[in-house]
């Protein structure tokens, strides 16, 4: 073993921990051998002791000075010297593993002896102990290593990506380039491989940074529920047979307007299943309009229902609506009256009622020519008005409990029909990137879930050996357990889903990665259960406590650097490492990097 890079002695063991004092001549910053410049040991830095045929490894966790005096015996003799006391340099370390015929493995697997000579480590050997994935062509390449930076880190593809990662930092932190670098890499290496499109990757982008980045084949939706030019995500007619989806964007309550939208799904479904639905249309809506005669107040009550459907349904819904409008109730009966250009019409007896105001209602619109078209949509939506108004007819239900569920509906279906358009065969988009950044508040909580959801659900069921990895940047907009804009009901649904994807998912090939700059406003639970971590500068206390409780892949030295690390430097632990590492992310190119960097003021204070 050559001398020279031997740096010291053990003086101390205790259990995992050693003290090392470092030989007077292995003090500087660097030192020179055989021409080459070498860098010393120091805190961060690995160091060996050989014991048997074992190589030891410890990690530097700190040093310090000590004052040696001499011995009572000698002190006479140095009374006058002035190198009666010296000063030693100490190291604390703490073990990390054992080197055995070139392979690392980690843990306390043997602890070295008081005066064992402590060794820098070559080259050759700081590979061995960052050589996380045995195979370099399944690896991808993240940056370089802080303390060894002529060293790159290499991580398993299959330990990072078959896994949920967790990337957290402040802004400016270098979070979103990490990102972009993880799965950049993990593009450009594997995607001409032949199973690659078995994996599709689901990137929910809330601020629209990642339109330009990764691969040129991607497919970006830019959605909008502003206006009607904005992109609609495909998806497959059984979206609208989803109770719970329906249920999410209604927000509506477990006990009484769940199970209305569920009676109303079915409905949904009989209306699909129809041979002439036009003409099963005009034959409910003529029971409805019958049941009237023997309650005329409920025909006043649900008139602007029965106007509502007609405009639904129909090219040309006004004659119908001007017949409604002209509906009256007159007499002690009360009975139904209505003037029209050929008099007046009475309707005292059941054939009175139904010849002279409901065929004339249906009449006038149902007609060949005056159909609207028949889109998915537009039958969901008559099922639910439909069921609605023959509900309170029948009394199933009460009008002060559903009525809000209905509002809710009518002022957000505008809005889900921009976002989600629905087709018989979804493209199966190999990456699909989805922009909210013109999205509002109240759907930006809305759209990512029912889109891991609905693809979550179709992966469960239809898993058959593929991989599904949703990504979602900026998480904490819907994984917040201390949002007040909501029901409590509605937060536990929402946190839930993700919960059971980030506990059942890895059983079906799916893998969830979330990237937040505020880890404490995200369930401790789903940080917990997360397998590989970027934890990029966290200066908020709360934040850095989050990160402490949740992640058990991190020691006391990674903890206490979180707060002060450079801009793109982070600390990378979890199952795919042996132990955390410090990197600096490489820097992706400028046509591949993330739409995140903080403008600069001086320059566009120049310009004219």
């Amino acid at each position: 073993m050559n001398d020279f890079y031997k740096i010291g002695q053990v003086i101390e063991v205790r259990g995992q921990k050693l003290r090392i004092r470092v030989f007077e001549n292995k003090n500087s910053n660097i030192l020179i051998y055989q021409g080459n410049v070498i860098k010393n040991v120091s805190v961060g830095s690995f160091v060996k002791i050989p014991k048997g045929f074992s190589n030891i490894i410890g990690r530097i966790e700190g040093e310090y000075i000590q004052e040696n005096k001499p011995t009572s015996e000698n002190n006479c003799q140095l009374r006058f010297s002035k190198e009666s006391e010296t000063i030693d340099r100490i190291i604390e370390v703490s073990i990390m593993g054992v080197l055995n015929d070139g392979r690392f493995q980690r843990g306390l697997i043997d602890i070295p002896l008081v005066f064992s000579d402590a060794y820098m480590l070559t080259d050759t050997e700081v590979q061995k102990i960052f050589e996380f994935s045995s195979d370099l062509t399944t690896s991808v390449c993240i940056g370089s290593i802080n303390d060894y930076k002529e060293e790159k880190l290499f991580i398993s593809a299959n330990s990072l990506f078959a896994s949920h990662i967790g990337i957290f930092g402040n802004t400016g932190s270098g979070k979103s380039n990490t990102l972009a670098k993880i799965y950049t890499e993990c593009f450009q290496r594997f995607k001409g491989m032949p199973g690659f499109a078995k994996s599709r990757f689901l990137l929910i982008d809330f601020n629209g940074e990642y339109t330009q980045a990764f691969d040129d084949s991607k497919r970006v939706y830019r959605l909008s529920t502003r206006v009607d030019t904005g992109d609609s995500i495909p998806i497959h007619q059984s979206f609208l047979e989803d109770v719970e989806l329906w249920s999410i964007i209604c927000e509506a309550t477990e006990k009484t307007q769940k199970p209305f939208l569920s009676k109303s799904i079915d409905l949904y479904r009989r209306l699909r299943g129809t041979d002439n639905l036009m003409a099963y249309i005009r034959g409910m809506l003529k029971n409805l309009l019958l049941r009237y005669y023997d309650d005329p107040q409920m025909f006043l009550r649900q008139l602007t229902g029965l106007k509502n459907i007609l405009a639904l349904l129909f090219v040309d819904a006004e004659p119908g609506i001007k017949i409604l409008n002209s509906i009256q109730l007159r007499g002690q009966g009360p009975k139904f009256f209505r003037t029209a250009d050929d008099g007046d019409h009475w309707g005292n007896t059941s054939d009175d009622y139904e010849q002279q105001f409901v065929s004339v209602i249906l009449d006038s619109v149902f007609f060949p020519g005056n159909y609207k078209s028949e889109d998915e949509y537009l039958i969901f939506e008559y099922a639910l008005r439909y069921k609605y108004l023959d509900s309170l007819c029948s009394q199933y239900i009460n009008e002060e409990h559903v009525g809000p569920l209905i509002s809710r509906f009518e002022n957000r279906v505008k809005r889900v029909k921009r976002l989600f358009k629905i087709c018989d065969n979804p493209p199966a988009d190999w990456l699909a990137i989805y922009s909210l950044v013109d999205v509002n508040v109240e759907f930006k909580k809305i759209v990512p879930l029912i889109i891991c959801k609905y693809f979550y659900e179709r992966q469960r069921l239809n898993f058959n050996g593929s991989s599904l990895h949703i990504i979602i940047d900026e998480a904490h907009n819907v994984l917040s357990t201390t949002s007040e804009r909501e029901s409590q009901t509605w937060k536990d649904y929402r946190l839930e889903t993700f919960e059971e994807i980030i506990k059942e998912g890895r059983k079906f090939g799916t893998f969830l990665t979330i990237s937040s700059q505020r880890p404490s406003d995200i369930s401790e639970t789903i940080i917990s259960q997360l397998h590989n971590y970027f934890i990029h500068r966290l200066v908020n206390n709360e934040d850095i406590r989050a990160i402490g409780k949740a992640v058990a892949f991190i020691d006391n030295t990674s903890y206490e650097m979180i707060s002060v690390l450079p801009q793109g430097a982070c600390i990378f632990t979890g199952v795919a490492s042996n132990f955390p590492v410090l990197v600096q992310v490489d820097l992706l190119p400028k046509q591949q990097q993330p739409q995140s960097s903080t403008i600069n003021l001086t320059e566009l204070w120049k310009e004219p």
